[in-house]
């Protein structure tokens, strides 16, 4: 018989089975941890939220008390028992059970207008599932999600952060993006064996490049450059088919030079390179 929720605790005393580490489950319980979550995304009466791997369901019940309608994605049996039996009074809470990895996310909140994404993602699928995401074209308004710090910290990074890359280039492709909370360890149960960061992306409407060919050339340049990081910039460009002293050419054209390696490059440094090559 379930429990009357009074507060996230409950939930997780509710939990009777242990967190599977296959899954990357780490539970959140602490109110005020919760609620500036929910603060994050923005989560209001009336909104409505997909979650993904909502475990006990702490941060689902807050935002549920909140007002907002959400849709929760959970893979765990245990947890999908624990959700239904102390959350499935809610009319305004939908289970869906299965791989968020394998699912067709738009599809599963088709018919909306807009949606928000919040949710402390299993850490060993966060990046796949922030990335699949953003290149789902869902009229997501806004997505708070919670990272390993690291993970979190190269989505923001700029030039000249050390984990600045190609996830920091294609996340401002498409997002304005920001850390908004750092939690240690014992924040979590169990605890994590790293820091966690949850991180806000507001999608840029089109992108920062609309115009689709050109916005496929800087992906191209982005992923071919960032494999040979440890190369100049010539050396990306020609697994392209672009030879190096066509790619010396371009690269004095935007003002960076030969010798410059990807890391070097800003985004508009390689928005500017991707105008050049798509337009032959």
């Amino acid at each position: 018989m379930s429990v009357h929720i009074q507060t996230p605790h409950d939930l997780v005393r509710a939990y009777q089975s242990r967190a599977k580490k296959r899954f990357g489950q780490h539970f959140l319980s602490d109110p005020s941890i919760l609620d500036q979550i929910s603060d994050a995304g923005e989560v209001e009466e009336g909104d409505h939220v997909l979650e993904i791997g909502p475990g006990p369901g702490t941060l689902t019940w807050v935002m549920l008390e909140r007002g907002a309608h959400v849709t929760s994605v959970e893979i765990d049996r245990d947890a999908q028992s624990h959700l239904t039996e102390h959350l499935g009074e809610y009319e305004r809470f939908t289970l869906v059970s299965g791989d968020a990895t394998r699912m067709d996310l738009t599809e599963l909140m088709g018919g909306l207008e807009s949606f928000k994404v919040v949710a402390n993602l299993p850490y060993n699928v966060g990046t796949d599932i922030f990335l699949k995401l953003t290149a789902s074209g869902a009229p997501i308004s806004l997505m708070a999600l919670m990272f390993q710090r690291e993970v979190a910290a190269r989505m923001v990074a700029g030039v000249g952060d050390s984990g600045y890359g190609s996830l920091s280039l294609f996340t401002r492709l498409h997002h304005e993006a920001k850390i908004a909370l750092v939690l240690p360890p014992g924040a979590f149960t169990p605890p994590p064996r790293v820091h966690s960061a949850l991180a806000t992306f507001r999608p840029v409407e089109g992108t920062r490049i609309p115009d689709l060919e050109r916005r496929d050339w800087f992906e191209r340049i982005v992923r071919a450059t960032f494999q040979m990081r440890r190369k100049t910039m010539p050396n990306g460009l020609k697994k392209l088919g672009v030879e190096k002293p066509d790619a010396a050419v371009a690269l004095e054209e935007i003002g960076v030079g030969a010798k410059a390696r990807p890391e070097e490059l800003t985004f508009e440094d390689f928005d500017a390179l991707s105008k050049l090559i798509s337009a032959g």
